[in-house]
């Protein structure tokens, strides 16, 4: 859930994704569909043309809800990963106007979101991992997002780390591993652009559970791949 006054914005999703091992690397392809729910508070709103009829039928409406699906690839092993990825796939419309009127009104339509990502593990200590990602994501009609992240990995365990979306915004990171299980991390964006003034920033509380026959190799996660160097 997401909510950016005026606008609200609810979605469940479904993801699933198959991994073809190879030696010293894996491919990983995965989809996901998502169902939708986009609301209007009108009473936030200030118009220029409160005549616009176009205008009423969102406002009237309040809510629209769709469909949506998404999908991408990524090449990997424990030092090195490249992938690209599409959101927005089938091109969803929110249609705040159902009549069966010939010219139709009040429609908000999703565009895709091109993302390609590249990163890297470096380390002369095996007890501090340097964690590096650069991530870009392209939006027609709109300036291309650049983001670079670094994290430092200590004993597998602590970790923390900074980055910078250019232009937009700054990020801090902390969190911990637990081998057997799972990992939590807290971080916290701060706006650097012309919203700065209207908004704190955003907080995220991210808790990821791993699963796997092996027992991620009795919590060593060592062995997946033939030169593997790092848990």
């Amino acid at each position: 859930q997401d909510k950016i006054v005026p606008f609200s914005y609810l979605s469940a999703a479904l993801a699933h994704a198959f991994k073809i091992k190879f030696d010293d690397v894996a491919l990983s392809i995965g989809a996901n569909g998502s169902y939708n729910t986009m609301g209007i508070n009108g009473a936030s709103l200030t118009y220029q043309n409160t005549q616009d009829q176009a205008l009423f039928n969102v406002i009237s409406t309040q809510k629209a809800k769709a469909f949506n699906a998404a999908g991408g690839v990524l090449l990997y092993n424990d030092r090195f990963f490249i992938s690209l990825s599409m959101n927005n796939l089938a091109g969803t419309t929110y249609n705040y106007d159902k009549t069966m009127e010939i010219v139709k009104r009040g429609i908000y339509k999703t565009v895709p979101h091109y993302c390609a990502s590249v990163g890297y593990n470096w380390s002369e200590n095996p007890n501090f991992i340097w964690e590096n990602n650069l991530m870009a994501v392209f939006v027609a009609g709109t300036p291309i997002l650049v983001d670079y992240y670094l994290r430092l990995h200590i004993k597998n365990a602590f970790f923390f780390g900074a980055g910078i979306r250019l232009g937009v915004a700054v990020v801090g990171q902390l969190g911990y591993t637990f081998p057997e299980w799972g990992q939590i991390s807290y971080s916290y964006d701060y706006s650097t652009n012309g919203l700065a003034p209207y908004n704190a920033g955003s907080h995220e509380i991210k808790l990821s559970i791993f699963y796997s026959k092996a027992k991620q190799q009795k919590g060593k996660g060592l062995g997946e791949f033939k030169k593997q160097k790092y848990q």
